[in-house]
């Protein structure tokens, strides 16, 4: 018996009697909150080559136990349309009304998660479950791929590459947003940052058994991605799916505290330069970064002042302690990385940012990043166009 079914999943079986096919090799698991059109999702999934596997689509229509009557129609209404509806794929449905303390986006893909596991279990495989937004669009190699990295043994996990639409309606904020997440990450990478990855959960993919090993999604109501990916990447194993592309929509929304949709339409509210973190974090952090080697093998260190005082006046016991931990300079590395992760990376960041470096517009931190990774002079999209492809040739 799984552990982590018998004790942290979502209690509920939302499927005890389908039997899955035996060659089960992909569950796509899509969370589905007043939702227009997840019709056209499902069709963009359709689209796509059939991989050699058997593919399962859940799709986890949910709501708060408190929800207003406007979600309670919209929802119901997306059932009515799913009823009528043919995959080519095997497509399970599932109402969940969800406890008014923890409704949200994190624990609606928990719910299908752990159902994907217990589907797996009773296929006997140790196949991938892919999250899909309800709103995304995808490329028709888009499951081949996926299948595909996930038939070497040694993936464990992975992000696929992304491309939000460009559309006209809010063409600049969905521009600027998704500049911003690639300056962010590649800033990371330039500073050597060796876990910098995109978060976005539609991009998530994950193999049964490694979603059981670090506890299964987390409940947030926003930013579930990044804190399960915080816990998944450095285990080994995760791959970049850059071969393939998923879409994700550019509409406003307030459903989520941050992400997309919120982002959006926070710019569109917005008459000021969109403004990103201030390119000296990066420089800071990569000289901190640059010490490791210095950290293993002396005694005497020194750090950027922006470091010494974020980590406080035990920063020198902590890396000792760190170092106290480990027989060799790569496993020195490897545990300074799981103390010194994503998420204190971002505490850093927003330390700096309000205490050493104020944001700046972003057009000034692109000129920063266009030096760095040898980019050509342009507009915003000439810059979005080439940090895709500097982001979808990424080796690591």
């Amino acid at each position: 018996m799984s552990i982590y079914l018998e004790r942290y999943a979502w209690p509920h079986k939302l499927f005890p009697d389908y039997q899955p096919p035996e060659n089960l090799s992909l569950i796509v698991v899509i969370p589905c909150f007043k939702e227009p059109d997840l019709i056209g999702a499902l069709e963009s999934l359709n689209g796509c080559d059939y991989p050699q596997g058997e593919v399962l689509v859940i799709i986890v229509i949910n709501e708060s136990e408190s929800a207003p009557q406007e979600i309670k129609t919209a929802n119901k209404t997306t059932l009515q349309q799913l009823k009528n509806y043919r995959s080519k794929y095997h497509l399970l449905i599932s109402y969940q009304k969800l406890p008014a303390k923890k409704a949200g986006v994190g624990l609606a893909r928990k719910v299908g998660m752990d159902e994907a596991v217990r589907i797996f279990r009773k296929a006997g495989n140790d196949g991938a479950i892919v999250c899909y937004d309800a709103d995304c669009r995808c490329d028709a190699n888009y499951l081949d791929e996926i299948e595909l990295a996930y038939s070497r043994p040694e993936t464990q996990s992975g992000i696929v590459f992304y491309e939000h639409h460009l559309h006209r309606e809010h063409h600049e904020a969905i521009l600027d947003y998704e500049l911003y997440l690639r300056y962010y990450i590649d800033a990371l990478r330039f500073a050597g940052f060796p876990y910098a990855h995109q978060t976005l959960g539609s991009c998530i993919t994950v193999r049964a058994s490694m979603y059981e090993k670090v506890g299964g999604m987390n409940t947030r109501k926003a930013g579930e991605d990044f804190y399960f990916l915080n816990k998944t990447i450095p285990q080994g194993g995760f791959v970049e799916i850059n071969s393939t592309t998923i879409r994700p929509s550019d509409r406003v929304s307030d459903r989520v505290p941050f992400g997309t949709g919120k982002a959006v339409n926070d710019m569109l509210n917005d008459s000021e330069e969109y403004s990103v973190y201030h390119p000296n974090i990066f420089e800071d952090l990569k000289l901190f970064f640059s010490k490791l080697d210095i950290f293993w093998t002396e005694e005497d260190w020194k750090i950027p002042r922006t470091l010494a005082i974020f980590l406080g006046d035990e920063w020198q016991d902590q890396i000792a302690e760190v170092k106290s931990k480990v027989s060799s300079q790569e496993q020195f590395r490897k545990r300074f990385f799981h103390w010194f992760d994503a998420f204190k990376i971002l505490k850093f960041v927003h330390f700096c940012r309000d205490e050493f470096y104020q944001n700046v517009e972003l057009e000034e931190a692109l000129d920063w990043l266009r030096q760095k990774h040898f980019l050509l002079n342009g507009t915003k999209e000439s810059y979005l166009v080439q940090l895709r492809y500097l982001d979808r040739e990424w080796k690591g």
